[in-house]
């Protein structure tokens, strides 16, 4: 049975709760002082405490400090009736599980006492699963075991030998420029500069001289001659991120530099040479932009000397446990959160959801449920909550979803909320079961086992 202390020095006050929390089956102790609460936390080792900040002998908040400092599991539910800004957020600063106002209303004490609840039963019931990644890992680890994913670490090492001109496909967000960053650092040259050229963000009347440079006085606000990214790299590696969205007349320009490896600065006559490798990235299907008359297709020959598809997330949801570890570890040092556990629900909801965003919404989503989460474990309602917040109704290409993107995330939503009853689901949906059955066969939705 779950133990609740509450520290509260009126006593009608502490009555009440010790009546309102017996009435849930809890086991409560109470305290009407600081030193009180201390012996009993010592004694009782309750997994949440009613704590108030004004008491006779010893500050709430001191007493949340010396507690939290020792104790990182216990759930501290602040309570006051002298409600100021800098009071709460010194509370939660100190690790306050919350904070509520006084008078005490019941459903909102019931609430904020059964989440709590919820996460010390939960962070008994789950053994740590994350660890904190080295800083190295941050940005150069790419992590996956599917047959996808080791054919990509197979290419990586094979182009390791070589300076060998690379393009990544794939859709926004599953990791391309990381890609980009292990082919570098693999490389002998992975002590040169890697240097990025974003073809979306830059100007194209700019990106000419972004590239190549220019000399004093090539155009107005040229007061002085700047080296370009193909200088910057020297012998290491420029990588064009979406060089789908070169202008044509960009696009003969590289084109001439990959078979000659020469170029001049814009303004300038100097011819100067660049061994750096190109690695080009693009979420845009070339060939067909070839057949429309937008991309060159000899470009596309130079750029596909070697050629990396990188599979999105949902086709690769085996991989989903260890990004969710490795991504709460990265969160864990950057944010100092603890969450080092995953409930079985959180995982569930993540492995139903269908990522358009693919791994980069990942993060985001873990980064928002780690938060609401407030403590060790993942919770499955923190990621339903965060799912919601970041759920894209348009790709990240700025297209609207198909219908049968749509239908299939609506489907499985259905399924896993109904604990995947085919009765109760297609009722739900207003869809005869044989129907539904057809539509679950049409998307390969699976229930985890």
């Amino acid at each position: 049975m779950d133990n609740i202390l509450v520290v509260e020095d009126d006593d009608s006050l502490r009555e009440s709760l010790e009546m309102f929390l017996h009435e849930r089956g809890l086991t409560v102790f109470a305290a009407a002082n600081g030193e009180e609460c201390l012996r009993l936390w010592e004694e009782c080792s309750p997994q949440v405490i009613i704590l108030d900040i004004k008491l006779p002998d010893i500050s709430g908040l001191d007493l949340l400090h010396r507690i939290t400092r020792r104790d990182h599991e216990v759930k501290v539910i602040m309570i006051t009736a002298f409600h100021d800004m800098e009071t709460t957020i010194e509370a939660m600063r100190l690790g306050a599980y919350d904070y509520i106002r006084k008078p005490l209303k019941a459903q909102e004490l019931d609430e904020v006492v059964g989440k709590a609840l919820h996460i010390a039963a939960a962070t008994r019931s789950h053994e740590p699963v994350v660890s904190t990644p080295r800083p190295r890992d941050a940005s150069r680890r790419i992590i996956g075991d599917t047959p996808e994913m080791n054919a990509i670490f197979k290419t990586i090492g094979l182009l390791a030998r070589n300076q060998a001109t690379v393009l990544i496909g794939g859709e926004t967000g599953c990791g391309k420029e990381l890609i980009a960053r292990v082919i570098h650092d693999s490389s002998p040259q992975k002590d040169e500069p890697f240097v990025t050229v974003d073809c979306t963000t830059l100007v194209h009347s700019l990106l000419e001289s972004e590239l190549f440079g220019h000399e004093r006085g090539a155009f107005t606000g040229a007061v002085r001659a700047k080296q370009g990214r193909l200088e910057l790299a020297g012998q290491g590696t420029i990588f064009f991120d979406e060089v789908g969205d070169l202008a044509l007349p960009l696009q003969s320009k590289l084109l001439r530099f990959l078979e000659y490896r020469e170029f001049t600065r814009v303004g300038g006559t100097r011819m100067l040479r660049s061994p750096a490798r190109i690695i080009a990235a693009t979420n845009q299907n070339l060939g067909e932009m070839v057949q429309q008359g937008r991309f060159r297709q000899d470009l596309l020959f130079r750029l596909k000397v070697v050629s990396l598809e990188v599979p999105p997330l949902r086709h690769r949801l085996g991989d989903l446990p260890q990004l969710v570890q490795y991504f709460l570890g990265l969160i864990n040092r950057d944010l100092q959160t603890r969450v080092d556990r995953v409930e079985e629900e959180a995982l569930a909801r993540l492995e139903a959801h269908p990522w358009p965003g693919n791994v980069r919404e990942l993060k985001n989503v873990l980064i928002k449920a780690a938060l609401e989460s407030r403590g060790p474990v993942l919770l499955g309602e923190a990621v339903a909550t965060a799912l919601t917040e970041t759920s894209l109704p348009l790709t990240e290409t700025g297209t609207v979803r198909t219908l049968d993107e749509v239908e299939q995330e609506h489907i499985h939503n259905a399924l896993f909320n109904h604990d995947w009853n085919i009765t109760a689901t297609a009722r739900v949906l207003g869809v005869s079961r044989p129907t539904l059955r057809k539509r679950i066969a049409r998307y390969g939705l699976k229930r985890r086992a």
